[in-house]
């Protein structure tokens, strides 16, 4: 079959020019079909998929664009866009999805009418930013009276909105086994990096958001939030059919689950380095996968930007590179509300903070000798041993 042959032409050509990507796809199972109008991948029955319109393949591409698309489809899974459970505006979120990977699309050029940043000029999107940083820019297109100051942008944007075929195909995204989906891509993404001898001529940033969804967390969390949190998280109580209730035969037992909302402080300074930052967000992500909700402050010595963690979030382009002042985050913790502590990660290099109302933990990385001005729990991560909890 003519499509068979083109689409695994496609392929070598992406395997001798990027084999790091076409690892990737060698786990993925290709099929041919109408069913949708360009290219897809979803994840089903515990298989990826990358579904292909032999039409669209043959006759609406040329050789380089076939390579460009499969690419596109390969950056979705290297993202996590596969696993985000839609939101409010879905259509959108798809459009930032493919603002994200159509970035990274070269050497290869993408097809004719390919979302970019120019296709919304009034909102001058920087570029390599995150899906939530695209998504909340483009949501100021459906504000009253967008039309009159981002004329060219709406304009764009009900276009996509009214034309399925702008937009990517992502309609099976965050459907089926997400959690099972993760750790077989997690698997696949190992193998990628250790056997591909290309992974270090990625784009730093590709290989920033591989590395730190396969990086380990130092600390245990889990065990770590229990001892920091018991005096003052909530509680609620859950049925569960995986016990049996024991006053009432039959019916389902109940459980205790811990409500946790924690305000998490990333020291941005000067003296803070990407390899840091990049196991700060690590770690980040493994307390936000033990049931508790996240408040991250990004700091030097004053708050750059305050946001909520998401399951499927990215690490963001942190910003700062000054002093290091703690003040700002205990003033912002100390006129928060319904937040059970603040984790500080930092290198420890600032003068003494203020007092503190909520429970404080120190995650210190790094050679400091002396923590003696900072009050409250400590945990010395790297080269130092572990401080008495």
């Amino acid at each position: 079959m003519e499509a068979e042959v083109t689409l695994s032409r496609s392929i070598y050509q992406l395997l001798r020019r990027e084999p790091f990507y076409a690892h990737i796809l060698a786990n993925v199972t290709r099929i041919l079909t109408d069913e949708v109008p360009t290219m897809a991948v979803s994840f089903r029955e515990e298989v990826f998929y990358l579904y292909v319109n032999p039409h669209f393949l043959l006759h609406e591409l040329n050789p380089g664009e076939r390579v460009a698309v499969l690419k596109h489809e390969v950056l979705h899974l290297i993202f996590k866009h596969l696993f985000r459970v839609k939101g409010k505006h879905p259509k959108i979120e798809n459009i930032a999805a493919d603002l994200v990977v159509n970035q990274y699309i070269a050497p290869w050029n993408l097809p004719k009418g390919a979302i970019l940043l120019s296709t919304f000029p009034e909102l001058a999107l920087e570029p390599l930013g995150s899906l939530e940083y695209y998504y909340n820019e483009l949501l100021k297109l459906l504000e009253d009276g967008a039309e009159a100051q981002y004329p060219e942008s709406c304009k764009a944007l009900d276009s996509l909105q009214h034309e399925p075929r702008g937009i990517g195909i992502h309609d099976a995204w965050g459907k089926d086994g997400s959690e099972v989906a993760e750790r077989k891509l997690k698997g696949i993404l190992n193998e990628a990096k250790h056997k591909s001898s290309s992974f270090g001529s990625l784009p730093y940033d590709i290989q920033r958001a591989i590395n730190e969804w396969l990086a380990a967390p130092k600390i245990s969390w889990k065990q770590v939030l229990r001892l920091f949190t018991s005096s003052c998280g909530r509680t609620a109580i859950k049925t569960t059919r995986r016990k049996e209730s024991k006053r009432f035969e039959g019916n389902p037992g109940r459980r205790i689950k811990r409500l946790r909302r924690m305000v998490v402080a990333i020291d941005t300074s000067g003296s803070v380095d990407e390899k840091l930052l990049g196991e700060f967000w690590t770690e980040i992500m493994a307390i936000y996968k033990t049931g508790s909700e996240v408040t991250v402050l990004e700091c030097d010595a004053k708050i750059h930007a305050v946001y909520d963690v998401r399951r499927t979030g990215t690490a963001p382009t942190m910003k700062g590179g000054g002093g290091t002042c703690f003040e700002p985050v205990i003033a912002w913790a100390n006129s928060a509300r319904g937040y059970n502590g603040l984790i500080y990660f930092t290198d420890g290099y600032a003068s003494k903070p203020p007092p503190c109302k909520l429970p404080l933990l120190w995650c210190v990385y790094g050679d400091i000798q002396q923590t003696d001005h900072l009050k409250g729990k400590i945990i010395r991560v790297g080269n130092a041993q572990q401080e008495p909890f």
